[in-house]
């Protein structure tokens, strides 16, 4: 298995993310506004998820795929956050006479994985990704990787349909002190998340792997950085603080420690330690390029998809 620390150092790494940190791309989610109405408090942190018959992620089987032409040497992964129908856009979605730039419209979101289907791309699974950079199989020239943050409820609602009915599978890293117990009625206006249900009748498409269960938040308590935001609970918490907080996480999937995304992005060498002694295999940034198996194995880009992209942009990153 080929060293996945790849040619970059570490330290120059970790030092190079340090210049984009600070641009910021998702919304700010506290103790608070991460709960939507139906929430008596966060998710136990003693409770696991009942899948049901569900695989984890790090339990499917990995494909082997038929190589027409010239295998992948990159591979682009993109990232969603909420998924919203056009005609559910009110007030409620927009910051400073904006739409938040994290909402894709479902018309939008229809368009690209169509593209995709339409020209013959495979979406691997997480278990597939980590199979490909340690260099375990070869995957076609088109393929791609579909991922979202945060485990919100419009996941289910809005992309789980169009995803099943083009075959696709798809990794949710969920904040997992938001799932809730039982299965409420959809308010696209409001921040809702996976219930256990839905979790496990989107199981066929997504796999949920851990985005921490309840330190998806800045601390407001400590000064704001050179980019004017306050650090994210994983820079700014006790070594101790952020192990709890994640293990909990990986308690509440059952185990599964396949992948973790950083909230915000942000992280620190010992950020990546805990990571290690929790058994993660790997973990993902914001920085927008393809990912290689050049690229160390706890440091992986995703292209952010915004409200801003468009389908021209889309197919560009796609194609990298």
């Amino acid at each position: 298995m080929k060293n996945t620390f790849g040619k970059t150092a570490f330290a120059l790494g970790f030092l190079a993310l340090l210049s984009v940190i600070g641009i910021g791309f998702s919304m700010t989610i506290d103790e608070y506004s991460l709960l939507a109405e139906e929430h008596d408090g966060l998710f136990p942190a003693e409770e696991q998820v009942d899948m049901g018959a569900c695989k984890k992620g790090s339990e499917t089987e990995v494909r082997n795929f038929v190589i027409d032409g010239k295998p992948a040497d990159a591979i682009p992964i993109l990232t969603y956050h909420r998924i919203i129908s056009q005609e559910d856009i009110n007030d409620t979605h927009s910051i400073n006479g904006k739409i938040n730039s994290m909402i894709v419209f479902t018309e939008e979101f229809e368009k690209q994985m169509n593209y995709l289907y339409e020209n013959g791309y495979v979406t691997l699974t997480m278990k597939e990704l980590y199979a490909y950079l340690n260099e375990d199989i070869e995957i076609p020239d088109k393929s791609v990787v579909l991922t979202f943050d945060d485990g919100f409820k419009d996941n289910y609602e809005e992309a789980f349909p169009i995803l099943e009915k083009y075959g696709f599978k798809a990794t949710n890293f969920i904040v997992t002190g938001a799932i809730t117990n039982k299965r409420y009625s959809f308010s696209p206006e409001l921040a809702q998340y996976f219930s256990m249900k839905e979790m496990e009748k989107a199981c066929d498409v997504f796999d949920f792997q851990s985005h921490t269960y309840s330190y998806h938040k800045r601390d407001e308590e400590k000064p704001v950085n050179e980019w004017g935001t306050h650090p994210a609970f994983l820079t700014s918490k006790s070594h101790e603080e952020v192990y709890n907080d994640i293990k909990t996480s990986i308690h509440n999937l059952n185990g599964e420690n396949l992948g973790f995304a950083y909230p915000y992005g942000e992280y620190t060498p010992d950020t990546i330690r805990i990571l290690k002694n929790l058994g993660f295999k790997m973990a993902f940034t914001v920085e927008n390029e393809v990912a290689t198996r050049d690229h160390h194995i706890y440091e992986i880009p995703r292209f952010q998809i915004y409200h801003n992209v468009g389908l021209d942009t889309f197919i560009e990153r796609v194609q990298q």
